[in-house]
C-alpha cells in the first residue's frame, strides 16, 4: 500500500513538471489544427505504402513528419503556428469549393446542352446574346442585317442572319 502512494506522488510530480514544460507551447491540437490533421493523414498514407513496398525513403519521410509534428507541438511561436493552421484551412476551403463548383458547373453545362439542343430544333428563330448584358434573345429568322433592341438593358445592336 505504501508503495502505491509513492507511485502516485511520483506520477503527479512528473505530470506537474510536464505541464510546466508545456506552458506557453503550441501543444497537441489535433482535431482543431487542419495542418496537423494533414500531417497525420500523410503519415498514415506513408505507413500503408511502407507496409506494402518496404522502400527506405518512405521511412525517412515518416521520420521527417514525426519531426515536423514534434516541432509544431513544442513550438513557442504560437502566432506562427496559428497562421499556418489558418492558411491550411483557407487552402482546404478553396479546394472544397472548387470541387463543389465543378459539380455545380457540370450540372449547369448539362442544362445548357439541353437548351442548345432544343434551340437547334427551332427553325423559325435565331438566338443571340446581348453584348451589353449577356441576355439571350430569341429573334425571328429573317434574311439580312437587322438592328435589335435588348428588352433587359435597352442596348441596340446589329444582327445578321
Amino acid at each position: 500500500m505504501a508503495n502505491q502512494g509513492t507511485e502516485d506522488i511520483a506520477l503527479n510530480g512528473f505530470r506537474y513538471k510536464f505541464y510546466r514544460f508545456m506552458e506557453g507551447r503550441y501543444g497537441l491540437r489535433a482535431l482543431q489544427d487542419p495542418m496537423q490533421i494533414l500531417i497525420y493523414a500523410v503519415y498514415l498514407l506513408l505507413v500503408l505504402i511502407q507496409f506494402f513496398t518496404r522502400i527506405r525513403i518512405i521511412s525517412f519521410l515518416e521520420l521527417l513528419l514525426i519531426g515536423v509534428t514534434l516541432f509544431r507541438v513544442l513550438s513557442k511561436n504560437i502566432p506562427a503556428r496559428e497562421r499556418e493552421a489558418s492558411a491550411m484551412y483557407t487552402f482546404y476551403c478553396k479546394m472544397r469549393d472548387a470541387f463543389r463548383f465543378r459539380k455545380a458547373n457540370a450540372e449547369a453545362r448539362r442544362q445548357k446542352r439541353a437548351v442548345q439542343k432544343e434551340r437547334r430544333k427551332d427553325k423559325e428563330h435565331i438566338y443571340r446574346e446581348c453584348p451589353n448584358c449577356g441576355a439571350t434573345l430569341r429573334l425571328p429568322r429573317k434574311k439580312g442585317k437587322h438592328t435589335v433592341l435588348c428588352p433587359r438593358c435597352g442596348n441596340k445592336f446589329g444582327v445578321k442572319c
